[in-house]
């Protein structure tokens, strides 16, 4: 029997966040709603944890880490639902959130996907949607500078932050879902880019706010996570852009990283180290420049995947 949402929650690791996550997920939903957790491996008790307590959740249990879009679209193929909500363990539903969702959908046919507004836990407006990349844009971010903030109003959009998605499955079926190539980090980039290409519109509406910790991951295992952020990155313009741009891309994206790790090797001896977002920022660009140089292995990233 069709359901109106299927919710997919990506999970790895953390019970707090999850049952927060969870939590305000199933006081938004309804009986016409469905709730699947897909696990990507954890190495905590977690999972057993939360069924202990919402014994009747649905689960798909992974035995090693697929990655983000391959574990959405196992919750994709098993979901019943109209519409699909994909989100990380680490946001908060609010209550009526479900139903607006529904409202933007039945307004306009021709909408595929729409995203809330991200805030951080203070309620402060955190980045959510972008133009889609261009040229320009990969260079320094040249080309979204006249695209700092977003909109006021419900409005149609390049590019969304994938943190809490909500999909129409007439687009999934279309469009095709997420691409597994990508582990981590740009698979939202490329399905936004493809709905487009197929003439859904993607929306981003600021009336639902959808608060978001952030940076779970990426926070335990930040040199790991950059890695497979640049190598994600490499990867979409093999995708999106012809063979030269990304000869060119390449070319200039070494000559780079030496620039900015000299610019932090300076700003982390000038504040004798104490800062620890400028060491972070230097330890990155030593950490992806020397996996560049090596050849780009490919067991060097996050942990624990397939």
């Amino acid at each position: 029997m069709e359901k109106r949402f299927t919710i997919a929650i990506i999970h790895r690791n953390g019970f707090d966040r999850l049952k927060a996550t969870l939590d305000s997920v199933i006081n938004a939903s309804s009986t016409t709603d469905e709730i699947i957790i897909v696990d990507n491996a954890s190495t905590d008790d977690s999972i057993s944890a939360i069924l202990k307590i919402y014994p009747d959740i649905t689960t798909i249990c992974n035995s090693c880490n697929t990655g983000y879009g391959h574990a959405a679209n196992q919750a994709i193929d098993k979901g019943l639902g109209k519409y699909f909500l994909i989100c990380n363990n680490d946001i908060t539903i609010p209550k009526d959130a479900l139903d607006q969702f529904e409202d933007v959908f039945t307004s306009d046919p021709k909408i595929g996907m729409v995203s809330g507004q991200q805030t951080n836990l203070n309620g402060d407006i955190v980045r959510t949607s972008s133009k889609a990349p261009s040229l320009f844009s990969e260079f320094d971010g040249i080309g979204r500078l006249d695209h700092s903030k977003d909109p006021k109003d419900t409005t149609e959009v390049g590019i969304l932050r994938g943190a809490c998605l909500a999909v129409r499955k007439l687009a999934v079926n279309e469009v095709g879902p997420y691409d597994e190539d990508f582990f981590f980090y740009f698979e939202d980039t490329e399905w936004c880019i493809r709905m487009a290409q197929f003439n859904w519109k993607v929306l981003i509406t600021p009336y639902i706010k959808i608060p978001h910790i952030g940076g779970s991951s990426s926070n335990e295992f930040y040199s790991e996570s950059r890695i497979e952020f640049y190598r994600s990155r490499m990867l979409f313009w093999k995708k999106i852009y012809p063979k030269y741009l990304v000869i060119l891309l390449y070319t200039w994206n070494i000559p780079k990283l030496i620039l900015d790790g000299i610019f932090y090797s300076l700003a982390t001896a000038l504040t004798l180290g104490l800062n620890k977002r400028l060491k972070n920022k230097l330890l990155d660009r030593v950490f992806v420049l020397t996996w560049l140089l090596v050849g780009q292995p490919k067991k060097w990233g996050l942990p624990g995947k397939c």
